[in-house]
């Protein structure tokens, strides 16, 4: 798993984050890229339950970055 940067980190950006459920944090740390997509930055994926659901899984948050673009629509 790579680390991808911001185009300009300069830029204003914004921070959000994400559940997802899954039996590992290798699992979980592809959720969250997969959810990330190509235009957000994953920051961190931190494990909250200790104990496995009865499916096995465990939930964990995604923490990512997204740089705030201006489209001009807003003129």
């Amino acid at each position: 798993m790579g680390v991808r940067v911001l185009t300009d980190p300069e830029k204003l950006s914004e921070s959000w984050e994400a559940d997802v459920w899954a039996p590992n944090l290798h699992t979980a740390q592809s959720m969250c890229e997969a959810i990330a997509g190509d235009l957000t930055e994953v920051i961190n994926v931190t494990q909250v339950t200790k104990k496995p659901t009865k499916q096995g899984e465990y939930k964990f948050i995604c923490w990512f970055k997204a740089e705030i673009t201006n489209d001009g629509s807003n003129t």
